[in-house]
């Protein structure tokens, strides 16, 4: 997170030195409230909605950017969580933040802090300024992983009204979710809730419904020819019961009009499509893809499109600098149904397990503001030993071979199966309840995967 001077990083006391010097009493720059108003406690922070006002004023931080890429365009390094919302990583010794807040009575309270640490050993100073006059240490103790959570908590006595809360790191080594106050001998805030050790089924849906069979197929880019486009279209739809949705990743997009067109002379019916390409490297200026790609997602179907629009993950990898997401919203009967296709990062030129993990992160947050029910496919690049997708994945969506299908679940790469890396996901409204799911492994040489069927039932 805090910018190096010429001298080296910085100490505690520098820190603490800088906070006091730009405290609302000894300077005319003072930090603001992030919603615009001081957050009411008791009550919960979020530690990324630290407050407005700029480096040196709201935050001290080591390092220029945000490296995580989540939430905000300042140098607070803040990824996606496990637990469905961001945090704040990549803490070194002397970052801090500020967070303009409200006491709403004077009295006793415990601050509760979410926290993940691989190994522990860490602590933090936890100061309300003004009526509260307030300055504590709390150390972190290991929870077993970077996203993996526990509450601490620290006792105080706060003074009513508006002041402010700091936040100032003694050490790195962990990672800060939320800050809850609650009244002392209260009930505990309620942390977020972990993703649980198995994957729970979706509650089971009403009876009726319409049944949609689907595809998913990372078809390999390496063949630029229009046979080779036409012969995986002509592949996909001749598996059984034949999908009336196909998400495809490692497609071309000028090959977008010969998907479908092949679709329809395979099948006599009328299909549609939306595509959206990868950013080229070194064409991701930090805000937009300066330039379109030849290579990208396509999702196509047989029932009407409603709406549709992409998303950028701005992680770089190998061989792009922003990865794609896209969404098409389709009628079935009557119903909406949300479908999103993606195709992870990968190539291990640089942090591929967090640039897919906050990535997932963004693509539930995109999830989030559009109605259910929700499917999602693509292929995750997730090695078995690096992140596990369908747990990246949980609250929000179920991996639906984890509910109907059978043994490993395997579709890469040809001709020696050993990754599980492409997945269809249902949200957990059971609105989209998976009934079959296979591995289709009579493909051929179409490609080095294999691509993966399932039938929902849609509420």
């Amino acid at each position: 997170m805090a910018r190096q001077s010429k001298t080296g990083a910085w100490s505690i006391a520098s820190a603490l030195a800088m906070l006091l010097a730009t405290g609302p009493e000894a300077s005319a720059a003072a930090p603001t409230p992030l919603s615009g108003s001081p957050v009411a406690l008791p009550g919960t922070l979020e530690a990324e909605n630290f407050d407005n006002g700029g480096y040196g004023v709201a935050y001290g931080d080591n390092s220029a950017g945000n490296k995580g890429g989540a939430w905000r365009s300042t140098d607070v390094d803040i990824e996606w969580s496990s637990e469905g919302v961001a945090d704040v990583g990549w803490i070194s010794a002397g970052e801090w933040l500020n967070y303009t807040v409200n006491v709403t009575s004077a009295g006793s309270y415990v601050v509760q802090l979410r926290v993940a640490s691989p190994n522990g050993g860490g602590s933090m100073h936890v100061g309300f300024n003004n009526q509260s006059n307030v300055w504590s240490v709390v150390g972190i103790p290991s929870t077993g992983g970077w996203q993996t959570w526990a509450t601490v908590t620290l006792p105080v006595t706060l003074g009513a009204g508006v002041q402010q809360l700091t936040l100032l790191f003694d050490s790195g080594g962990f990672n800060l979710n939320s800050i809850s106050v609650v009244a002392a001998g209260g009930s505990p805030a309620a942390p977020p809730a972990a993703p649980p050790a198995a994957p729970a089924p979706p509650p089971p849906p009403p009876s009726g419904g319409t049944s949609v069979s689907v595809l998913t197929w990372n078809i390999q880019i390496n063949d630029s020819s229009e046979w080779h486009a036409r012969q995986a279209m002509a592949t996909a739809v001749a598996v059984s019961p034949r999908p009336q949705v196909i998400v495809i990743q490692e497609a071309w997009l000028g090959h977008f009009n010969i998907y479908i067109d092949e679709l329809q002379r395979q099948t006599g019916q009328t299909w549609r499509g939306v595509f959206a390409t990868h950013c080229a490297p070194g064409n991701w200026n930090g805000n937009w893809c300066t330039s379109t790609w030849y290579q990208g997602v396509g999702i196509f179907t047989t029932f009407p499109i409603v709406s549709s629009d992409s998303m950028m993950f701005p992680f770089w990898d190998c061989w792009t600098s922003a990865r794609a997401g896209v969404r098409a919203a389709i009628n079935v009967n009557g119903t909406i149904l949300q479908v999103f296709g993606t195709h992870l990062q990968t190539g291990g030129c640089t942090n591929d397990v967090q640039s897919r993990y906050t990535s997932i992160g963004w693509l539930k947050w995109w999830a989030s503001y559009n109605s259910t029910p929700q499917i999602v496919a693509g292929d995750f690049n997730a090695d078995p030993n690096q992140i596990d997708s369908a747990a990246g994945m949980r609250p929000q969506f179920v991996d639906s071979w984890a509910l109907v299908g059978s043994g490993k679940g395997n579709t890469a790469f040809l001709p020696s199966l050993t990754m599980k890396l492409d997945y269809w996901f249902t949200d957990s409204s059971g609105r989209a309840a998976p009934q079959s799911t296979e591995v289709v492994t009579y493909t051929g040489t179409v490609s080095d995967h294999y691509p993966v069927r399932t039938t929902f039932l849609i509420q």
